[in-house]
């Protein structure tokens, strides 16, 4: 924990709180990149090609993302604590349907309860920070917990692979279960329960976030199916249309303020939609680059789960080492700057991994590419939520989740697609060197579009800036 974070800024249970929210945030992450190690086993265990399991991460980040939306207005309404709660015994129960799966269905079904339950306890946790503290202490605080959050998941690769060559897969959903029994434990007793009537007043955003979700899920579709139905297939065709048009049905319904989910003020923020684009692209080049890796690893490279989960920490530690320094930029004036440099950094990594000879080459590559996504990733966090009062942070951080991880939903259906396309078969696709670099250099060039983004509001806001330094009367 940073030093700034001492006994003069927080007391002993505000340290407790802190943990607590970590901890919740972590279950969800822990699952992400533990269960990435296992996929090579599973479709052993199941005889299906590696690519036709890219659904069990679909599955989770459409609905962690679906979910969202509707997540932050419960939150809010019903209270950080008692929604975090339930969200953490939802999430044991998908683990443990998970684990004792018979079947792909069965584990797909798991997947969605787990990712259902994280679209409340990721804002949750999030809101006990933002809303339970205030000023320099929020930023610290927010920060901590991302940071400790990241710190302890970036061993997950190695934790999972550990897992999964002592144990098999089934252990890894298992070993979510107690951080998820510590994580309700430390939320019940260390945290102060929190009602807001303006939001519990306020209609549930049903229609809003059904149009997000089904939208969302007829474009993953879409992208799933479209080689083996056709590009240009009627159903195909139907598919995309009907995810576009729910997708600006939810836009249309938002605008005119019919059940909003955010503050119509807040969708003219320009910072704000760019921080979340930046957040957008950091979280799909992790989430391809990851999956892609670990298959290259296992199925490419023939190496096992323990060494790949080794391997995977070059990407992961730098990542959560990143995050931990992103809380201390996040009050400077370049901040923005430094979200700009993050993504240059992944984009550079992404297209050095494609390039790099393994290992020496390949592990250096991943270092550049982890930390510039946890610096990116966590920094426009952590700007957002500068960026809104703490009455609506619930519902923002949900919001932009939301994007994020539905837009990560899609990119990881897109990707297995390409792959199967480029490999012209989905067997043996995830041991396809060159059709992973092809889709890895493309991750590259996904960065470099969510840089030309950031730098002309970067340096809009430090002109901004300087101006209200130079003449403290101006207005921002």
């Amino acid at each position: 924990m940073p030093n700034s974070v001492g006994r003069a800024v927080f007391g002993r249970r505000d340290r407790l709180a802190l943990l607590a929210a970590a901890t919740a945030a972590l279950v969800v992450e822990l699952d992400w990149l533990a269960v990435n190690m296992a996929l090579p086993d599973i479709a052993a265990y199941l005889h299906r090609p590696v690519t036709d399991l890219q659904w069990l991460i679909s599955a989770f980040t459409l609905a962690f993302g679906s979910v969202m939306p509707i997540g932050g207005w419960v939150v809010d309404a019903f209270g950080r604590r008692r929604t975090t709660i339930y969200g953490l015994e939802l999430f044991v129960l998908g683990s443990l349907l998970c684990a004792f799966a018979p079947s792909l269905l069965w584990l797909i079904v798991g997947r969605v309860v787990q990712g259902v339950a994280g679209g409340f306890i990721v804002p949750g946790a999030i809101a006990m920070t933002a809303g339970g503290f205030s000023g320099r202490r929020r930023e610290i605080g927010l920060g901590v917990v991302m940071a400790t959050a990241s710190g302890l998941a970036a061993l997950a690769p190695f934790v999972g692979g550990v897992l999964v060559s002592g144990f098999g897969w089934r252990s890894v959903f298992l070993s979510v279960v107690p951080v998820c029994l510590l994580s309700g434990a430390l939320v019940y007793w260390c945290v102060t329960p929190s009602f807001n009537a303006e939001s519990a007043a306020r209609r549930p955003p049903l229609l809003n976030g059904a149009c997000v979700m089904l939208g969302a899920v007829a474009l993953t579709v879409t992208v799933d199916r479209g080689s083996s139905w056709g590009w240009t297939s009627p159903l195909t065709v139907l598919c995309a249309a009907a995810g576009l048009a729910l997708l600006t049905g939810f836009a249309l319904l938002e605008h005119r303020g019919t059940g909003a989910l955010l503050d119509r003020s807040l969708y003219r923020d320009k910072a704000l939609r760019v921080l979340t684009l930046a957040g957008a692209v950091s979280l799909i080049a992790f989430v391809v680059v990851s999956m892609l890796v670990t298959w290259e690893l296992q199925t490419g490279l023939g190496l096992s789960p323990f060494l790949a989960g080794c391997v995977l920490l070059s990407l992961s530690a730098p990542n959560a080492l990143a995050a931990y320094g992103a809380g201390r930029l996040a009050g400077r004036k370049s901040a923005w700057c430094y979200v700009a440099g993050g993504l240059a950094a992944a984009g550079a990594g992404a297209a050095l991994v494609a390039w790099a000879p393994f290992p020496a080459g390949y592990a250096i590559a991943l270092v550049v590419c982890g930390a510039g996504i946890g610096l990116s990733g966590t920094l426009s966090n952590l700007l957002t939520q500068q960026r809104v009062p703490a009455s609506q942070s619930g519902a923002v951080a949900s919001m932009t989740l939301a994007i994020k991880t539905l837009g990560a939903a899609v990119a990881t259906s897109l990707a297995a697609t390409l792959l199967d396309t480029l490999h012209h078969s989905s067997s043996g696709a995830a041991a396809d060197r060159s059709g992973i670099d092809t889709v890895l250099r493309l991750v590259s060039a996904m960065t470099a579009a969510g840089i030309l983004l950031c730098v002309p509001t970067a340096l809009r806001l430090l002109r901004s800036g300087r101006r209200r330094h130079d003449h403290p009367g101006a207005s921002p």
